[in-house]
């Protein structure tokens, strides 16, 4: 089964004919005139111009190291071409809405702000935009405004806030030409663990369950070493807090809460602990570039400090579900009470380092102890860590590694003591957002994602994907029980309701 490829289509409103306009590109915008079309390359990340058919492709921009673009927008008079710079750096996140001419040159900053969500420009000089509420309710949004000049995409006086409600998170706002009806999508988004139960030695997948039923975010962690029980993190309480709960149980029962954000818990090998990502709750100390590795006593008491961990995945100021999940640091322990967990920390590389060019993100594997702490560097490798995941096999001896790729699906298997690499192909099943072994440390779980929703296979170490789900979710977390019975998972759920403001406020 062939999964999806990026690409701009054109399609006639007479007779519905449709014609490839480009492979490996997206997010289309038609000039005001009609006669080009400005887009994102899957390939480099940058933005791209094309005539209307297709024709005489050129790069408008390319995207800076560590940031992306994305949401190209002409201006009404066809001039000039706005976008969104975005990056996300321990934590933080710089997003900044610029504007150019068409021939890439000639930068303007409209606005700068970590929490907007979503913008469009009226054709009158007027941004109207979507800003995220501090936490704790960074998931609701307002509606605010900045009028710029049309014609150098310079802002003219100061953002105005035009709602204030509580319940909505706006997307995709439109307003019409005279400027009177505003529409938009109220968006809700929720995150739950989800299990599914493995028959036929794992090679299939009997119809998932909701495990958790609360209301809130909740993300699979790790596992007891029976596979009775399910660690998760979820911020019903207000912030991320660690819970457990049994498969044929309705509520989860805490381990530890309080004031910071706790995430990813997983068994100690030894199965005495259960160990957990901490970091100061953000809005507190937005800045705080490492945290800590903690462990709660699986049979009940105050958590101690493990040791210091480098970085902060994901964003602290993110209305967005999926920045909760992932990223890096991030840790696994392996099944088996002889042998070390492995901690992934990225850094950047030096340019006299082998095969460095410049400063260059890698990833550092490094093992540690539960109860010692820190111990000796593993391996390194060279990656994008926006788009690489990984997992321990159950004997601790090897890494899997996949990265997100439009037009591949690759995955690398490391020897943690030395050794030549494996590399196989899942294909055709790219983008891969998951990884995670098998309780038989013989093959792989992978979820691919699509526009269509995400898709879970197995896989050998010699290639051969099997689809085990397809499912319309985006699943971007996978988490198999060490008995091999159970496949957990963390999908993120949409759903929106289209509204209308009849007398949209004016100037």
């Amino acid at each position: 089964m062939a999964q999806e490829k990026q690409a701009i289509w054109m399609i006639s409103v007479i007779g519905a004919t449709l014609k490839k306009l480009r492979d490996d590109a997206h997010d289309a915008g038609l000039s005001p005139d009609g006669s080009q079309i400005v887009f994102d390359d899957a390939i480099t990340h940058g933005l791209g111009i094309m005539n209307s058919d297709g024709g005489q492709a050129r790069v408008l921009l390319k995207s800076e190291p560590g940031y992306h673009l994305f949401a190209p927008t002409w201006f009404a008079g066809g001039k000039r071409i706005a976008y969104i710079k975005y990056r996300v750096a321990n934590g933080e996140t710089t997003q900044v809405l610029e504007s150019r001419d068409v021939n890439g040159g000639d930068p303007v900053t409209l606005l700068s702000n970590p929490r907007m969500t979503d913008f469009f420009l009226a054709q009158n000089g007027r941004l109207i935009y979507a800003v995220s509420e501090p936490q704790p309710n960074q998931y609701d949004s307002n509606i605010w405004e900045l009028w710029f000049d049309p014609q150098t995409g310079a802002p003219k006086g100061t953002p105005r806030r035009l709602t204030d409600w509580t319940g909505f998170y706006f997307v995709n706002e439109e307003l019409t030409a005279d400027g009177k009806r505003f529409v938009f999508l109220d968006r809700k988004a929720q995150s739950d663990v989800y299990l599914a139960e493995l028959t036929n030695n794992g090679s299939e997948l009997k119809a998932p369950q909701r495990l958790t039923l609360d209301e809130r975010l909740d993300w699979p962690g790790g596992w007891s070493l029976d596979g009775k029980t399910v660690f998760l993190y979820s911020d019903r309480g207000g912030n991320f807090d660690i819970y457990k709960q049994g498969v044929d149980d309705r509520n989860a029962d805490p381990i530890a809460t309080g004031p910071e954000e706790k995430w990813a818990p997983q068994i100690s090998p030894d199965g005495k602990w259960v160990l957990y990502m901490q970091w100061p709750k953000a809005g507190s100390d937005p800045a705080a570039e490492s945290g800590k590795l903690m462990r709660a006593p699986l049979s009940g008491g105050p958590s101690e400090v493990v040791m210091d961990i480098k970085g902060r995945p994901g964003s602290s100021s993110s209305s967005d579900p999926l920045d909760t999940v992932g990223g890096y640091p991030s840790f696994r322990c392996p099944v088996r009470a002889s042998t070390t967990c492995v901690v992934a920390e990225t850094s950047d590389t030096e340019a006299n380092e082998p095969g460095a060019t410049g400063k260059n993100k890698q990833i550092v594997f490094t093992s540690f102890d539960p109860a010692q702490g820190r111990k000796a560097e593993l391996a390194k490798l060279p990656a994008n860590p926006e788009l690489t995941r990984w997992d321990l096999s159950p004997d601790g001896a090897r890494v899997a590694i996949s990265t997100f790729d439009y037009n591949a699906a690759e995955v690398q298997i490391i020897p943690l003591a030395g050794g030549t690499p494996q590399k196989f192909s899942v294909m055709p099943w790219t983008e891969l957002v998951a990884v995670a072994w098998a309780a038989d440390g013989k093959s792989l779980f992978l979820a691919s994602f699509s526009s269509r929703g995400t898709s879970i296979i197995r896989s050998e170490l010699t290639g051969e994907p099997k689809l085990l789900l397809k499912s319309s979710w985006d699943i971007f977390s996978l988490d198999p029980s060490p008995d091999g019975r159970y496949l957990g998972f963390g999908p993120v759920i949409y759903n929106a309701n289209a509204w209308t403001i009849p007398s949209f406020p004016e100037k």
